[in-house]
């Protein structure tokens, strides 16, 4: 062993045994949550950051509730847990389905209905295993929620095609009730995301009864699923609806670079595994969009940032910030230890204006971003020991 690798083994160790070491995706970082609040400075406010539990092993996504109550999905335990008062409980939820777990595949978004504080509906999508050996399906459901430690009257509302590679998914309720799906699984080159009989890298619109909406782009066209709305998508792993045009607004992985958000269309085609703005995984140079017939991205992120989790910022705590995207990024440019915040400025023509990373102080792969009721805003980071942390103004 090479004397340098023998010193940095050594302080991985004496680190592992001093200060609550954990690793992401199996490979050691040096990175430990803090155990007390961080002061975080951003271009136009000062902000604090407390980590309000943590444990969470490789969480996916999480739901602030109306009541206070937070609900996360564990993805490969797989469990959906919740954090009451600012405690994680230690028992998660029962009532959930049989859900299978794998490479990529579990139990992935969580999001509450519109009406929620009158229904108590909770929605998942997580994968199910199918009769055919190593298939699955992307599968949404539903429970209700009554703050209890179960999830009542679940349901299974639909089923995709039959898959065989994982991807993740995310759910956002549209303002006619309607809701989006993303379907991931259209990782590598074959033509899935293309092929309009098959689910992978498609976003889906249903009804919130998991029926197919009437004016779907491709409803009543023979050998083609009537679910899709949009096409050409490969990892998607944040959506929102804009709080005043009601227009969807989508991030979507490159392989290598090249991470874009879309507004998406009704029956747009996004060019994936055709057309981007990065490189193939092996190194070899996409063809780029624009190209006639496929939809362009509003903005791309080059080196790419894993874009997970998406919302416009209506709140209080943070007046500069209202109408600002925020969304989470896994990592900068592949680099370990370098996942952040991004918040992203458009003026009323929904041109960028200005585009800030923040929170990188805490070197946590953020899956998830979120608003709570007073304003303040909440990520959630995908590693070992996952955490729900807080972002406030600095008192």
């Amino acid at each position: 062993m090479r004397p340098r690798y023998q010193l940095l083994t050594a302080l991985f160790a004496i680190h592992m045994t001093g200060a609550g070491f954990v690793h992401a995706q199996g490979r050691p970082t040096p990175y430990p949550l803090p155990d007390t609040p961080v002061a975080l400075a951003t271009a136009n406010a000062e902000m604090t950051a407390t980590v309000i539990a943590q444990g969470i092993p490789r969480p996916f996504g999480f739901e602030v509730l109306t009541n206070g109550d937070i609900l996360i999905t564990d993805r490969y335990t797989p469990a959906l847990r919740v954090i009451r008062n600012d405690v994680l409980d230690p028992q998660p939820l029962g009532g959930l389905p049989e859900i299978r777990t794998g490479f990529h595949s579990g139990l992935l978004d969580v999001i509450a209905h519109p009406q929620f504080a009158d229904n108590g509906w909770i929605y998942l999508t997580y994968h199910t295993a199918l009769a055919s050996d190593g298939e699955y399906a992307i599968t949404l459901g539903r429970g209700r929620y009554d703050g209890s430690n179960e999830l009542k009257d679940f349901e299974q509302l639909f089923i995709g095609t039959p898959m065989t590679i994982s991807g993740g998914s995310r759910m956002v309720f549209a303002h006619d009730g309607t809701l989006f799906i993303t379907v991931g699984g259209a990782m590598d080159r074959r033509p899935l995301a293309q092929d309009l009989t098959r689910l992978e890298g498609k976003v889906l619109r249903l009804n919130d009864d998991g029926s197919v909406p009437a004016d779907n782009p491709f409803v009543d066209q023979a050998d083609v699923r009537p679910e899709i709305y949009s096409y050409g998508h490969r990892d998607q792993y944040a959506v929102a609806i804009h709080p005043v045009t009601g227009e969807l607004f989508h991030a979507e992985l490159g392989p290598l670079g090249g991470d874009k958000l879309n507004v998406i269309k009704a029956g747009g085609n996004y060019g994936w595994p055709l057309y981007g703005y990065g490189s193939y995984n092996d190194g070899e140079p996409m063809k780029k969009l624009p190209q006639e017939g496929f939809e362009s991205a509003l903005l791309i992120w080059q080196p790419g940032i894993v874009p997970s989790g998406l919302m416009f910022y209506t709140g209080d705590a943070f007046p500069q910030w209202q109408g600002n995207m925020l969304t989470g990024s896994i990592q900068r440019g592949r680099l370990p230890g370098s996942g952040g915040l991004e918040r992203i400025v458009f003026n009323e023509n929904m041109w960028e204006l200005q585009r800030e990373t923040m929170a990188t102080e805490l070197h946590q792969r953020i899956r998830d971003v979120a608003q709570g009721s007073d304003g303040s805003i909440y990520l959630l980071t995908e590693e070992d020991n996952g955490a729900v942390i807080k972002l406030q103004p600095a008192q």
